[in-house]
């Protein structure tokens, strides 16, 4: 079998989402992020080394990349830098901590059973992202 190489711009990406309708949905996305990430540090919230070293653990679990070899193949595939990874990571970690914080707000009532508890904590980071973009 013979190995297809081609390129791909950036641009080529962004207009295709664009032209698809998957641009403005992706771009909300990584501006949530952004946002709620920079309200999780300006709350003091950190990530520890050890906390990132584990989601990086469960990160290569689930696309079972065993050795460090298969999760530099899979970066270079994927075009992602370390860092980019690291920082997607950190930013997953973050939010996760920030929604814990917004749940301690909700009324104890409401967190009997995990399933709501998990709604209320996803709920109560929607209400305080819709707050933070000014809608």
């Amino acid at each position: 079998a013979s190995s297809l190489q081609l390129e791909i711009a950036v641009a080529e990406v962004v207009d295709y989402l664009r032209i698809t309708n998957d641009f403005a949905p992706a771009l909300a996305q990584v501006v949530e992020r952004k946002v709620a990430a920079d309200a999780a540090r300006k709350a003091g919230i950190r990530v520890t080394t050890r906390e990132l070293q584990r989601a990086a653990d469960g990160f290569r679990s689930l696309r079972d990349l065993n050795k460090a070899s298969d999760t530099h193949a899979w970066l270079k595939s994927a075009g992602i830098t370390l860092e980019a990874l690291e920082d997607y990571l950190t930013t997953n970690i973050l939010i996760s901590k920030f929604k814990d914080r917004l749940v301690k707000k909700a009324p104890k009532r409401l967190s009997n059973s995990k399933a709501v508890k998990d709604t209320i904590r996803n709920l109560a980071y929607r209400e305080w992202l819709q707050e933070a973009m000014g809608d």
